[in-house]
């Protein structure tokens, strides 16, 4: 089955924090089964750039605008010279495309998700008032476990969903765009519990390498969320009862029925 695609505005990446958030939410799509598509970073054309984002959004679902410092200035004048002179202090801008791929966005009729840095300069497309919301954060991997990130996402998923069923001609949308969750939440829930109360980060390691899996490569900086990210991508794999299997090994007392 085709996996859609999700256009995700982002401008080139410039301290470790920023490229963290970045693949934190791409490797979040991915556990959803979305493809994150970023002209310069996942897709490349020889076409001009507008050119090539517009072709590239065409094929996407929905778009995700990710803004953060892209320029700092300790001081700015807004409108010198005039009556309506303003002076700024610390000034944190991100890049112009932000601006210019939401307009493409929603000229095109895309879902918008906008999560904006705390301290970028408010305004145009990255200002509440429009028909989305603006989620503002802190830029760092621990986007992921944000409950009202959550929960914006999951509305916006559902909206890509409908705008997947009209693209597509009214077709079923539940294959194209899974949940990535064939077990029932509540057992994830209660398989990452397990894992963050019984275990430490050693041992956590210890199944992520015997998984195949590098360890520093799930997104978040903490235990818990590593933890949550090992799960679900053994989820998304199919490979819970590896997951479980190796966990078991190591403390052998535990029940490990997901089930209650």
């Amino acid at each position: 089955m085709e996996t859609p695609k999700v256009f995700l505005s982002v401008g080139r990446t410039s301290n470790a924090d920023q490229e963290a958030f970045v693949q934190a939410i791409e490797r979040y799509l991915q556990t959803n089964g979305m493809m994150p598509q970023t002209v310069g970073r996942t897709y490349f054309s020889s076409q001009q750039p507008l050119v090539a984002v517009t072709e590239l959004m065409k094929e996407c679902v929905g778009t995700i605008i990710l803004a953060y410092e892209r320029m700092y200035t300790p001081e700015a004048t807004e409108k010198r010279g005039s009556e309506q002179e303003k002076k700024w202090t610390e000034v944190v801008l991100p890049t112009v495309w932000n601006q210019i791929e939401a307009t493409v966005a929603y000229t095109l009729g895309h879902p918008l998700l906008v999560v904006v840095g705390h301290g970028v300069k408010s305004e145009g497309l990255l200002e509440k008032g429009y028909d989305w919301y603006v989620k503002w954060a802190n830029i760092n991997a621990n986007i992921i476990a944000d409950p009202e990130f959550v929960g914006m996402f999951a509305d916006w998923k559902k909206r890509t969903e409908t705008y997947w069923a009209e693209k597509t001609g009214g077709t079923a949308v539940a294959a194209p765009l899974p949940s990535a969750s064939p077990t029932d939440r509540s057992q994830l829930t209660r398989l990452r519990q397990m894992l963050t109360s019984r275990f430490n980060e050693s041992d956590l390691k210890l199944i992520t390498y015997d998984l195949g899996l590098d360890y520093s490569d799930l997104p978040g900086d903490e235990f818990r969320l590593k933890a949550l990210q090992l799960v679900d991508e053994m989820n998304r794999r199919n490979r819970l009862n590896d997951l479980i299997t190796l966990a078991k090994q190591l403390r052998p007392e535990i029940d490990w029925k997901l089930e209650g």
